[in-house]
C-alpha cells in the first residue's frame, strides 16, 4: 500500500485548506471525539495516521500518541509538522496487520478513513481490540456507503491513479459485523452531499440536523473486562 499513498503525501493536506475540507473535518472530528472521549495522559494508538491530522492534535491535547502508517512519505509529512509545532509523538512505519501489539497496552485505539484500504479489516480490528486495556475504546471512522462513496467511486473511474480505486466503503452494520465484540456505539453524519449547490459552512452544518443519507460513520467498541 505505500505505493498508493506515497505519491500524494505532499499534497494530501491541501484538502484541509479548502472550505469544503475544513467543514468535513469539523463534522467528522465532532463525531470521533464524542466517541473517543480523549483525556490527557491516555495512551492512544492511531492506526493509519497518515500526515497526522488526528495524531498531532491529540498529542497536543496531552495524550501519549503512537501513530502507525504504511506510507513513509505520509509519515515524513507528519514528522515535519510535529517538529514545526513542537509536538511529541511516536510514529512507526509498518503494516498494522504485521505489527506486533502488546495485549492490553492502550487506553484507546483510533482509526479514521484508513480501514477502507486495509486488505484484512476484520483481522486488523480484532488485533486493535486485543491491544486495548479492559474498558478501553476502539473508535473507527470511515467513509459511509452513500453519496460520498458514490462521489469517490466516480472520481476513481475518471482517474486510474486515484487511491479510491483501492477503497471499500462500509455501512454501520458492515463495521459492526467485522468485530462482533464489546459494547458498541454508532454515530453517523456528514449528511450534505459532496456536490451540494451553494455550499457554505452554515448550510452544511444545518443539514447535519436533518435525516439525510450519511457520508461518514463512526463506531466505538468498549472492551469488556
Amino acid at each position: 500500500m505505500p505505493e498508493i499513498f506515497d505519491p500524494i503525501a505532499s499534497t494530501y493536506d491541501a484538502w484541509y485548506q479548502e472550505e469544503l475540507g475544513r467543514v468535513v473535518d469539523e463534522i467528522e472530528k465532532q463525531m470521533v471525539y464524542e466517541l473517543l472521549e480523549p483525556e490527557p495522559g491516555m495512551r492512544l494508538l492511531d492506526v493509519g495516521c497518515g500526515t497526522g491530522n488526528y495524531a498531532l492534535e491529540l498529542a497536543r491535547r496531552g495524550l501519549q500518541v503512537v501513530g502507525v502508517d504504511v506510507s513513509g512519505a505520509m509519515l515524513e509529512v507528519a514528522r515535519r509538522k510535529a517538529r514545526d509545532r513542537g509536538v511529541e509523538l511516536r510514529l512507526i512505519q509498518a503494516d498494522i496487520a504485521e505489527l506486533e501489539l502488546e495485549p492490553g497496552s492502550y487506553d484507546a485505539v483510533l482509526s479514521v478513513t484508513a480501514l477502507e484500504f486495509f486488505r484484512e479489516p476484520a483481522r486488523v480490528l480484532d488485533k486493535c481490540y486485543e491491544a486495548l486495556r479492559p474498558g478501553g475504546r476502539l473508535v473507527v471512522g470511515v467513509i459511509a456507503e452513500g453519496p460520498w462513496a458514490r462521489f469517490y467511486r466516480q472520481r476513481a473511474q475518471e482517474d486510474p491513479g486515484s487511491v479510491f480505486n483501492h477503497a471499500i466503503f462500509y455501512t454501520a452494520q458492515d463495521l459492526l459485523d467485522l468485530l462482533p465484540r464489546g459494547r458498541t456505539t454508532v454515530r453517523e453524519g456528514l449528511r450534505f452531499p459532496p456536490d451540494m449547490e451553494g455550499f457554505s459552512r452554515e448550510r452544511a452544518l444545518a443539514r447535519e440536523r436533518g435525516d439525510g443519507e450519511p457520508g461518514f460513520v463512526c463506531v466505538r467498541w468498549v472492551k469488556e473486562p
